[in-house]
């Protein structure tokens, strides 16, 4: 009987609904060179803040291999530019995102994780 007055409180206890806070999930696209690393999924959206207006291009590369897997070009306009990323196509791993000017020069890079 002395068993069950012990058991008894955390049978009750165990039971309770757990409290947890959840932080709701934003679809609103960020700018995905604001921060050092990303995690991102087929189809999602980002955006790009450009100084200037011009031809730029965004280059996917591989981290550990430094396989360039895509060049895409695109006209950007000064401010926020609004871009998808499909990575379907491309194995789970790690890859470095650069955005190049006219002059291949590196302007912005982040890691992103697929």
């Amino acid at each position: 009987m002395k068993k069950l007055i012990y058991i008894l409180p955390l049978l009750l206890w165990s039971c309770t609904p757990d409290l947890l806070e959840v932080e709701p999930y934003s679809n609103e696209p960020i700018d995905i060179f604001e921060v050092q690393s990303s995690v991102v999924n087929d189809g999602d959206k980002f955006n790009i803040n450009l100084d200037s207006e011009g031809q730029y291009k965004l280059s996917l590369v591989d981290e550990f291999t430094n396989i360039t897997h895509t060049n895409e070009v695109f006209d950007g306009k000064v401010g926020s530019n609004q871009l998808s990323i499909y990575t379907r196509a491309l194995p789970k791993g790690s890859y470095k995102l650069f955005i190049k000017d006219e002059n291949e020069r590196i302007i912005k890079q982040t890691t992103i994780k697929l």
